[in-house]
């Protein structure tokens, strides 16, 4: 109770230093998202991936270390149970600084979103609520908007390993999965319903990631509704954000929340006015903002650059994949130094883990010193001290600089 009312207060002496338009809520207004005083919000953002939920690929793993469950087993298997937790809190701790925020407004961005898993927002003073409480009085200060996903631990909703769930999208089947998503979604809402820093909450990310899953297409527009209604019984105020399956808005009717925003991913598309016109026609039928919300940077920096020009052009805002990762076989938009040995880790998480495969495994496993050598470095490589900025992309991205 104690560490909630110091929360509030800190974040009403923050609201006094701040400008009007960053007091109050951003909203969706016709076709534009505006903010407290009514101005128009173009947004430049960066997706704060790899944090609060983990992606095997961006640790440069492959095969049977790609979901969080895994990487995180393949950590405790490496250092123990109880190092392992500690390594990740500490991660979590080291991955985002006030610093990082200054260097994103700095450079021009002025939206973090945030991908999420439930585990971390579990109780009213879980520890994703501390770490994401600390990161709105940062980006409050620098005047950045924050955007939170809740992309694992949804019980499965892309089919994939993004979202750290079975493998299929239960989700959408699965009563148990909706009533624990709802639970997490009401909590995260009652808990930021009166923060304005909070842009909007993104649903689901990534729905139904493969066409194989498209017969489950008309599920989707039912649960955004179950989990609307479940927000709107704590939180008014906030912007909902609903991404389609694979990008087909035609899977959704008319809006059925005032303040509704509709997004969509790229990966590999061709950036031209073809890709754009499903969502520009979606946009005009039914008057509601669009948001680009992942831009892929691991892309040639042209095909990025090309991607978020051709948004500004058509009033769009975007918001580019990753803004930070390890040093490995293809970039982001600001790095960091993996350990020297940190390759050892790679064929390890590569390496199959049953009995049969016990010998082959223990082959590569490194020494114990360098392991616990290893880990240890990469929670001081993380940190900002040690980020690079990588102006050949960013200077490809309309309104940002480098610095």
């Amino acid at each position: 109770m104690i560490l909630r009312r110091l929360t509030v207060l800190c974040l009403m002496l923050l609201l006094l230093g701040t400008p009007a338009a960053y007091s109050q809520f951003a909203q969706a207004r016709g076709m534009e998202i505006v903010d407290g005083s009514g101005k128009p919000i173009l947004i430049r953002g960066v997706n704060m991936a790899n944090w609060l939920l983990l992606e095997g690929y961006l640790w440069g793993f492959g095969g049977i270390t790609q979901y969080m469950t895994e990487v995180e087993a393949m950590a405790a298997d490496l250092m123990g149970p109880t190092q392992a937790n500690a390594f990740w809190h500490a991660y979590r701790q080291n991955f985002v600084s006030e610093q990082d925020v200054h260097r994103i407004h700095q450079d021009g961005f002025n939206v973090i979103r945030v991908p999420l898993h439930s585990k971390f927002f579990q109780t009213d003073d879980a520890e994703g609520f501390q770490l994401i409480d600390q990161l709105s009085q940062w980006s409050r200060k620098e005047h950045i908007y924050l955007i939170l996903v809740l992309q694992g631990g949804v019980g499965g909703i892309t089919g994939e390993a993004s979202d750290d769930g079975p493998g299929y999208p239960w989700l959408l089947k699965d009563a148990g999965a909706q009533q624990e998503t709802a639970a997490a979604w009401q909590r995260i809402a009652r808990h930021y319903r009166n923060d304005p820093t909070i842009l909007g909450y993104d649903l689901l990310n990534e729905p139904m990631l493969w066409s194989g899953y498209s017969y489950l297409d008309s599920l989707l527009e039912p649960e955004y509704r179950r989990l609307t209604a479940t927000i709107r019984e704590v939180d008014t105020n906030h912007i909902l954000i609903l991404q389609p399956p694979r990008g087909h808005f035609n899977v959704f009717g008319k809006p059925f929340d005032r303040n509704t925003v509709y997004s969509f991913h790229s990966y590999s598309a061709t950036p031209r006015e073809a890709f754009l016109r499903p969502y520009l026609d979606f946009r005009e039928r039914y008057q509601v903002p669009l948001l680009f919300a992942e831009i892929y940077t691991e892309s040639a920096p042209e095909w990025v650059g090309a991607h978020a020009h051709l948004a500004e052009q058509h009033d769009i805002g975007w918001i580019i994949w990753p803004y930070k990762r390890m040093l490995g076989d293809t970039t982001a938009p600001f790095t960091f130094p993996s350990p020297p040995a940190w390759r050892s880790i790679i064929t390890f998480a590569h390496t199959s883990r049953t009995d049969r495969d016990i010998r082959d495994k223990n082959a590569v496993r490194p020494e114990q010193k360098v392991i616990d050598e290893i880990f240890k470095e990469l929670l001081d490589d993380e940190k900002d001290a040690h980020i690079t900025e990588h102006p050949e992309i960013l200077l490809e991205l309309p309104g940002i600089s480098a610095h």
